[in-house]
Parts: structure tokens; C-alpha cells; sequence
């Protein structure tokens, strides 16, 4: 809000031909830096906190997919090249490194989530090469910020400007060097295994001369045995089979000719002294019933 009457105050300062416009003009300027710098610094900063709270999932929210937080990690990069541009502010050495640094530790980290993402599509060999990048670059701002100590954003200014160095960014610098590593070796793992499910000459060649394997020297032809008929010998197959379906016709037994003529035997008992016998009555015959 401050930087609309600021940039209205210096067009009016660019349209006057005097020495007190021209000091004007420069004074506003360097104020209109100043806030510009501000502005882009609260909101690296908002973006950063905002990613850490994805990752993790607060506030009962589920973690936010590796694209959308790409996306949030390329703003953070638009804004401190934003930065880096500032009249006034370029020119400072060390505070510029100290802005590289954390444009590299934001690197590294889209860098990580975007290996991410092709691991998500099982495209390990990507990832790995990506995960690799992310270490090099995390690596690149620890010498930066090693080089380029705590400063406040105006150079040795008061303790009230916003401050940027290694104390905001260390504990996320360490733990990307954490995931780094576990991703680089869960990368590897995951490609061999895509290696081998993909059926590869070598593997399956393999395959085969163990499933000819057998412990007690004989050559095992059990391809054509199913598994619930073997389960006390090891072996391995091209495709297991588990049972015989559909199961072969097997003969079943005829019923015993006995249950049939024993029918015939059976003699039941009268019932009809319990039958009440039938009244006929002429309103039955005239089609009356009572």
C-alpha cells in the first residue's frame, strides 16, 4: 500500500526540470527500492513458511503433490530475481551472495520435487540424475552462505530491516541434504528392480538356469508340477502355477442301485381313521355354501 503514494510522488518528481526535483527524484527512488525490496522479502519469506506446511501437511490438510510445490519454489525464484535487480541493492556485494545462496537452496529443493515426480511415473534414471542435481546445488549454498556471513538487508542497517542468511535457511539445508541421500539410494534401488521386472536377456536367461537347479542333483522338471503339489522343494520358473485349472475330469462314483429299489419297501401307515369323511349336503349341489 505504501508503494502507490511513493511511485505517484516520483512521477510527479520525473515531470519537474529543477535541482530540488532532480533530489527529490533520487530520494524516491531509493525509497521505492527499499519497500520494493521489503515486499519481495515477506513474501519469499510467506512462500517459504507456506511450502514448509505443505510438506508436512498442517492444519489437517493432506501433503501437497511435488508439482504444486515446484510451482511454489519457481515464484520464490521469481522474486529473488526480482530482488538481485533492485537499483541500490545490486551493487552490494555480499548481501547479493547472500541472495544467490538462498536462490540456490530453493533450486535444489524444485529440483528434488521435480525428481519427485518422475519417480512417481517410475522414471528412476531421471530421478537419480535430478537428486544428484539437488545435492550439487544444495552443497553450492552452504559454501555461498559460508562465504557471505548474516547481514541485515541494508547492508550493516538497523536490526528493524528483514534479514535474510544461513540462521532462516540451515535447518531446511540440512534436512534436503538428509532427503537427498535417502532419495539417491531408494532412486538406485528402484531402477534395478525396474531393470529386472522389465525382462531384461540377461535376467531371464538367469531365471531359467536357476529353475533348472536342483538340491539333490537331479535336473528339476517341475514346471509342469503345480505348487500345492511341491510345497516341501524349492524351485523357480518362468511362471509359477499355483494349482491345475481347470482341474481334470476325474470319474464320479454311481449311487448305489440299494437306494432305489429300498423305496419300493417302504410301507406307510394308514391315516384314514384321522380323515373326517366329506358331508355332502343339497346346498352343495344347488351351489350354496353355508
Amino acid at each position: 500500500a505504501a508503494l502507490e503514494p511513493v511511485r505517484h510522488d516520483l512521477r510527479q518528481a520525473t515531470k519537474e526540470h529543477s535541482a530540488r526535483a532532480g533530489v527529490s527524484d533520487s530520494f524516491l527512488a531509493k525509497l521505492q527500492a527499499s519497500l520494493l525490496w521489503q515486499k519481495l522479502h515477506h513474501t519469499v519469506r510467506r512462500t517459504l513458511l507456506l511450502l514448509e506446511r505443505l510438506k508436512t501437511g498442517g492444519g489437517g490438510k493432506k501433503r501437497a503433490s511435488p508439482e504444486d510445490l515446484v510451482r511454489l519454489y519457481d515464484s520464490v525464484l521469481i522474486s529473488l530475481g526480482e530482488m538481485s535487480k533492485l537499483d541500490g541493492y545490486k551493487v552490494e556485494e555480499r548481501l547479493m551472495g547472500q541472495v544467490e545462496a538462498r536462490s540456490r537452496c530453493a533450486k535444489a529443493y524444485r529440483c528434488y520435487y521435480t525428481a519427485e515426480s518422475y519417480g512417481a511415473v517410475d522414471k528412476w534414471a531421471e530421478a537419480r540424475v535430478l537428486y544428484e542435481r539437488a545435492g550439487e546445488l544444495r552443497d553450492e549454498a552452504e559454501r555461498l552462505y559460508s562465504d557471505y556471513e548474516l547481514i541485515g538487508l541494508g547492508g550493516e542497517g538497523t536490526s528493524d530491516e528483514p534479514r535474510v542468511g544461513r540462521g532462516e535457511d540451515a535447518a531446511s539445508l540440512q534436512a534436503l541434504g538428509s532427503l537427498v541421500e535417502g532419495a539417491k539410494a531408494r532412486a538406485h534401488a528402484q531402477a534395478v528392480l525396474l531393470k529386472l521386472r522389465g525382462g531384461s536377456p540377461a535376467v531371464v536367461e538367469a531365471g531359467r538356469g536357476l529353475g533348472k537347479l536342483s538340491l539333490d542333483g537331479q535336473p528339476a522338471a517341475v514346471a509342469d508340477v503345480p505348487l500345492l503339489q511341491r510345497l516341501d522343494h524349492f524351485t523357480a520358473v518362468d511362471h509359477e502355477r499355483i494349482i491345475d485349472f481347470p482341474p481334470n475330469l476325474e470319474t464320479v462314483a454311481c449311487k448305489p442301485i440299494l437306494f432305489d429299489i429300498a423305496r419300493n419297501q417302504i410301507q406307510l401307515p394308514d391315516l384314514s381313521q384321522r380323515l373326517k369323511a366329506k358331508k355332502s349336503t343339497w346346498s352343495s349341489y344347488l351351489g350354496f355354501s353355508r
